[in-house]
């Protein structure tokens, strides 16, 4: 009994921390450009482990695997708690209920592709099969779209200049990834992959566009 009570407390310690932490703006630069210069790094190893996953000794993918599951919960617990470290008194109140039901479209998308792809959203497939259900009806990224939209959502809902230049570079590092992934996809898949494209009708154009290069 005691070790639960200890964690709920430690909870509501966590919970207190996030709601009332205050710092400086100097603080508040020196961690946005700390959290952009992680999450860069970060994103370039996600890069690589999609060129090199199988080129690596099987006794390694799961420290793979680990290593890009902790760094996209790293990125996503970062941003939100930047986010409530500048925020500020949004520009109208109906803005910000926007800015927040897009970041909930984005999170419920997420979660949606997670559910689809299921194991293949940290490795990449090997099986031959193209997952083309649920959002992969529509788009061919529907994590990175709905990781994006979270961001920007988030951004507009703490009136964070900052926080929606953050978002910037996350929708940037997710374009480069997403082109790394498209690249590897029309090797393994060829025209498969590039039917597949012509026929998902959001975000589409700009996949064609990056196979076309």
């Amino acid at each position: 009994m005691g070790i639960w009570l200890n964690k709920v407390a430690n909870m509501h310690t966590i919970s207190w921390f996030l709601m009332n932490i205050r710092t400086n703006y100097p603080d508040i630069i020196r961690i946005f450009v700390f959290l952009c210069f992680y999450m860069v790094i970060t994103y370039i190893f996600i890069g690589w482990k999609y060129t090199s996953y199988f080129k690596v000794a099987k006794i390694f993918r799961p420290l793979l695997v680990f290593t890009h599951f902790f760094i996209v919960i790293s990125n996503i617990a970062a941003f939100i708690v930047f986010v409530r470290i500048d925020r500020h008194e949004p520009l109208s109140t109906i803005l910000s209920w926007i800015g927040l039901a897009v970041a909930i479209t984005g999170t419920i998308l997420i979660i949606w592709a997670i559910l689809t792809l299921k194991i293949a959203t940290f490795t990449p497939p090997s099986d031959g099969q193209l997952i083309t259900s649920g959002p992969y009806r529509a788009t061919g990224h529907p994590i990175y779209l709905g990781g994006a939209m979270a961001a920007f959502g988030l951004a507009i809902w703490s009136a964070s200049m900052l926080a929606l230049v953050y978002a910037l570079i996350i929708a940037l590092m997710l374009f480069i990834v997403s082109r790394i992934e498209e690249k590897d996809l029309v090797k393994e898949f060829g025209d498969g992959y590039l039917d597949y494209k012509r026929k998902t009708w959001l975000g589409g154009v700009i996949s064609r566009a990056i196979i076309a290069r």
